[in-house]
């Protein structure tokens, strides 16, 4: 009983995850826009200004969707992945970093999906204008503003995660979320639910699920993201390949047996880059040139070469 609630126990683990999510949600609710619409909602200021003006600041409010996402679902990564987190530095620290490729995003998403709902309005209203069209137009409407939506589920975690173009996330979220579909499915679904957990059950919850959601939904998007990672072997062999090693045992053990190994004067191992023909190649002063001496040499013109080495650095 006492490791359930010793430092390293399930109760200070999962407790602290809680107490993370809960600042995560409001941190989020507050920059992600929704806190200030509910204040401006509640408060009667948007009476006191014209309807266009109060259109305005709620739309400006809600662009801020995606800096906060991003943020979170970075912060919520790192937690996946095991690494040393804390929490708001390291949402603030996404915020900053991402916050222009984000609202550039989510205004594109925003306007797009705003289009698209007036369309379908519209379609819906005057069915009699549209005709037979409505029953083709309506499904394309909707497919549309299914995929938008499903891009921006992948859009703020791949922010997040890489660095790219911003054209560049659209084109990835648009085939990531298609062909990882289930995936998208569960995230979808996890999305609605948390969206009807918080309007239709109780409001006090917008402090606790959408924390709780995006710490699933990085979880579920790390796995994704790792098809299109390298490994870490890959990166080893990728290293080797352009003459360096990470392992300096392992590269002095190949360099011995390929006739490459040098000891300076204090018995300390140095190694040098080959190129194809055998010579010796550097490209930093922390390499040492040595050259072996091939068996057939005499030792006075080994020593006069080792000479001429001397002289010439």
């Amino acid at each position: 009983m006492a490791g359930f609630f010793s430092m390293d126990g399930p109760f200070v683990k999962y407790g602290t995850l809680l107490f993370d999510m809960i600042i995560l949600s409001a941190v989020w609710a507050l920059m992600g826009g929704i806190l200030p619409v509910m204040i401006l909602l509640s408060t009667g200021v948007l009476g006191m200004v014209p309807p266009i003006v109060g259109l305005l600041l709620i739309f400006i409010c809600l662009l801020h969707w995606a800096p906060a996402t991003c943020a979170v679902v970075y912060t919520m990564g790192k937690k996946q992945r095991g690494t040393d987190t804390y929490t708001m530095r390291d949402f603030w620290h996404a915020y900053k970093t991402n916050y222009k490729q984000c609202m550039l995003l989510s205004l594109f998403i925003t306007i797009l999906v705003c289009v698209i709902l007036y369309n379908i309005w519209l379609i819906l209203n005057n069915q009699a204008s549209f005709g037979s069209g409505t029953y083709i137009i309506l499904p394309l409407e909707g497919l549309v503003g299914i995929e938008f939506i499903f891009i921006s589920l992948y859009v703020p975690a791949l922010i997040a995660r890489f660095e790219m173009k911003t054209k560049d996330f659209f084109k990835y979220g648009f085939l990531m979320a298609n062909k990882h579909l289930l995936t998208t499915i569960v995230l979808t679904a996890l999305f609605v639910g948390a969206v009807y957990v918080c309007l239709m059950v109780n409001m006090g919850l917008l402090f606790v699920i959408p924390g709780l959601y995006m710490y699933i939904a990085a979880a579920l998007l790390e796995r994704v993201f790792k098809n299109y990672m390298p490994s870490e072997d890959e990166e080893l062999e990728e290293e080797e390949l352009e003459g360096f090693s990470l392992d300096a045992e392992r590269q002095a053990i190949i360099d011995r047996y390929m006739n490459q190994t040098k000891y300076d004067e204090e018995g300390e191992y140095r190694y040098v880059k080959v190129d194809e023909s055998g010579e010796d190649v550097v490209e930093e002063d922390d390499y040492k040139i040595v050259r072996v001496k091939d068996e057939s040499e005499t030792p006075a013109e080994g020593e006069k070469q080792e000479e001429e080495e001397e002289e010439h650095q």
